[in-house]
C-alpha cells in the first residue's frame, strides 16, 4: 500500500511539472516559446579591433582577458549562447543571438570602461549674427561641425550659464592658421574685445601672430581622437558631451577608473537617477586635492571618451565619493554600472562594425530539422510497439512526457536553439528510449523466471539502474567537455544534450517506473502477449 501511495505521489508531481511546462510553452505563443539562435533567427554582430596605443603591445594574454570581460558583460545582459571569438587578425567577433538592437549592444559591450576625471577647459560655441549655437564633434571623420556661415567660434568656460544669459568669460577662440590651414585655438581676447565680439557682428577674422596660439587641433585617424597639441605635447582633448553632443575641451586625465572601488546605479535623495562612485583608499587624497584646488570649475566625468557628467565643484570632496548625474533612464544608469564593475579592457578597442545579422541557415533548415525529429519520433514509437507490444505504450507516454518537460525547461530558461542544438534534441529522443529498452528487457527476463509482475518490475528496474546511470554519466562527461572547451553553437549542442539526458533519465526511472507499477495490478497489463513475450515463451 505504501508503494502505491509513493507511486501515485510521483505521478501527481509529474502532472504538476507538466502543467508548469505548459504554462511556459503557452505563456506568449507556441511559435515564440523557444528562442532561435543566430544561425536560425539572426542577431547582432560586433567586430572589435585592438589598437596599440597607451596600453602597449597586444599579447595573447591581453586578448583572452579582454574576451573574458566581454563574456562577463554578455552574461550580465542575459544573452544566451553568445559566440565570442577572435579571427586571424586578432579582431574580436561578438555574435549575440536574438539581440536586434546593435546600438544598445555597442554601448555596453563596445565600451572599454575607461573612466577618467578631467577638468573642463570650455565648450565650443559659434555665432551667426546674434544667434549662438553649440559646436558638435564628428569623431568618425575628425571634424568640428561648425556652420560655414558662422562668424566666429569661441570656447566658453560654462556653457550652461552662457546660454542662460549670464556673463561668462571666453577661454579661447578658434581660427584657421593661414600657413597650413590647420585649426588653432587662440588665447582669449581682452574683456573689451570679447564684449565687442559678442555684441557686434564682425565678419572679418582677426589676424594673429604665433604667440597667440594656445595649441593646434590634431586628429588621430587610428583612434578617432582630436587633441590640442602645443610644441608636440598633448595639452588637451576634445570630447563629446553625451548629454548635449557639444564638443568640449578637457585637460589631461587627473584620476582614472583604475582607482575606482565601486559603482552603483540608483537614485539620490531627490529621486534623480545617478551612478554613485567610490574610490580606493589610496585615491581619496588625490580626489580631495583635485576638488580643493579647482573650486568653481567643472570636473568632467568621462566614460570611453564621452562626458557623462560635469559637476560644478563647490566644496572640497574628502570622502572619496562622486556621482554621475544627468542620466535619462535607470536602464542607462545600470549599463554604466555594468561596464564599470566588469572593469576596463587591458587593450584599446575600436568598434569596426556593429550590425544586425540575418539568419544564415534560415527557416528551411529549421523546418527540415523539425521534420527529422518528428520522423525519428514516429519510427521510435513504431519500433517500440512492434517489439515490446504493450510495454511500448509506457515508452510512448514517457517520450511525450519527456518532450513536454524538455520543451518547458527550454522555454523557461530562454536559451536560444541553434541548428546543432536541434541535433542534440533529436539525439536525446533516441537516448530517452535507450533507458526503456534496458528496463523492458530486464523486466521480461524476470517474468520468464516466473516471478510475479510486481517482483519482475522491481527486479527489472534494480538491474537496469546501474547500467542506465553509468551510460548517462559518460554522456554527461562528454557534454561537459564540449561545453567548457567549445564556443557558441557547440555549447548549445552540449546544453541540449545534457538537459535531454538528465530529463530522460528522471522520466524513465521515476515516471515510467511508477506508471508500470500502478498498471501491474490490472491482470491484462501483465500477460505475456501484452509484454511482448509470446515469441520467446514458445522457444
Amino acid at each position: 500500500m505504501r508503494n502505491k501511495k509513493v507511486n501515485v505521489a510521483i505521478i501527481v508531481i509529474f502532472i504538476l511539472i507538466i502543467v508548469g511546462c505548459f504554462y511556459y510553452i503557452f505563456r506568449d505563443s507556441i511559435s515564440n516559446s523557444i528562442k532561435l539562435g543566430l544561425d536560425l533567427n539572426g542577431g547582432t554582430q560586433l567586430i572589435l579591433k585592438p589598437i596599440e596605443e597607451e596600453t602597449g603591445e597586444i599579447t595573447e594574454e591581453k586578448l583572452e582577458y579582454t574576451i573574458g570581460i566581454i563574456r562577463d558583460r554578455v552574461d550580465k545582459l542575459g544573452v544566451s549562447e553568445p559566440l565570442i571569438t577572435k579571427d586571424n587578425f586578432n579582431n574580436i567577433i561578438v555574435q549575440l543571438p536574438g539581440v536586434e538592437d546593435p546600438d544598445n549592444a555597442k554601448k555596453i559591450i563596445g565600451k572599454t570602461a575607461r573612466l577618467e576625471f578631467r577638468l573642463v577647459e570650455g565648450t565650443f560655441v559659434s555665432r551667426k549674427g546674434n544667434s549662438w549655437d553649440i559646436v558638435e564633434f564628428d569623431y568618425q571623420n575628425g571634424e568640428l561641425l561648425i556652420d560655414p556661415e558662422a562668424e566666429e567660434t569661441i570656447l566658453i568656460e560654462d556653457v550652461n550659464k552662457f546660454f542662460q544669459g549670464e556673463s561668462v568669460p571666453s577661454t579661447g577662440r578658434l581660427a584657421t592658421n593661414p600657413e597650413n590651414n590647420a585649426l588653432v585655438l587662440l588665447y582669449p581676447q581682452s574683456q573689451d574685445e570679447s564684449d565687442e565680439s559678442i555684441n557686434e557682428s564682425n565678419a572679418d577674422e582677426p589676424e594673429f601672430n604665433p604667440e597667440e596660439i594656445m595649441g593646434t587641433l590634431e586628429y588621430n585617424n587610428d583612434t578617432n581622437e582630436m587633441f590640442l597639441v602645443k610644441d608636440g605635447e598633448e595639452i588637451g582633448e576634445i570630447l563629446i558631451d553625451s548629454r548635449t553632443g557639444a564638443a568640449t575641451l578637457v585637460g589631461p586625465a587627473l584620476i582614472t577608473g583604475d582607482e575606482l572601488a565601486n559603482a552603483v546605479a540608483g537614485y539620490d535623495n531627490y529621486g534623480n537617477i545617478r551612478v554613485g562612485l567610490s574610490f580606493k583608499e589610496e585615491a581619496d587624497d588625490t580626489f580631495a586635492e583635485i576638488t580643493t584646488n579647482n573650486i568653481g570649475r567643472n570636473l568632467a566625468i568621462a566614460l570611453d571618451e564621452e562626458i557623462e557628467s560635469a559637476p560644478y565643484i563647490r566644496v572640497p570632496i574628502t570622502d572619496g565619493e562622486a556621482e554621475i548625474t544627468g542620466i535619462t533612464s535607470i536602464e542607462e544608469a545600470k549599463n554604466i554600472e555594468l561596464v564599470l564593475q566588469t572593469g576596463a579592457f587591458p587593450i584599446d578597442l575600436h568598434l569596426e562594425e556593429s550590425i544586425y545579422v540575418g539568419p544564415t541557415l534560415g527557416m528551411d533548415s529549421l523546418r527540415y530539422g523539425l521534420y527529422a525529429g518528428i520522423t525519428g519520433l514516429i519510427l521510435i514509437i513504431a519500433f517500440m510497439f512492434f517489439y515490446y507490444k504493450g510495454l511500448g505504450i509506457y515508452s510512448m507516454v514517457g517520450l511525450l512526457v519527456y518532450i513536454i518537460i524538455f520543451w518547458g525547461v527550454i522555454s523557461a530558461i530562454g536559451a536560444p536553439i541553434t541548428l546543432p542544438g536541434i541535433a542534440g534534441i533529436i539525439l536525446t529522443i533516441g537516448m530517452a528510449v535507450d533507458a526503456n529498452v534496458i528496463i523492458f528487457e530486464r523486466i521480461k527476463e524476470e517474468i520468464l523466471k516466473e516471478k510475479s509482475p510486481r517482483a519482475a518490475i522491481s527486479e527489472g528496474f534494480k538491474g537496469a539502474l546501474r547500467t542506465i546511470i553509468d551510460s548517462n554519466i559518460t554522456t554527461l562527461v562528454a557534454a561537459g567537455a564540449l561545453y567548457f572547451f567549445g564556443e557558441g553553437p557547440i555549447k548549445g549542442f552540449a546544453v541540449t544534450l545534457s538537459l535531454g539526458v538528465i530529463i530522460s533519465m528522471v522520466v524513465s526511472l521515476l515516471f515510467t517506473r511508477s506508471g508500470i507499477f500502478l498498471m501491474s495490478g490490472i491482470p491484462k497489463m501483465t500477460t505475456h502477449s501484452f509484454l511482448g513475450l509470446a515469441r520467446r515463451s514458445g522457444e
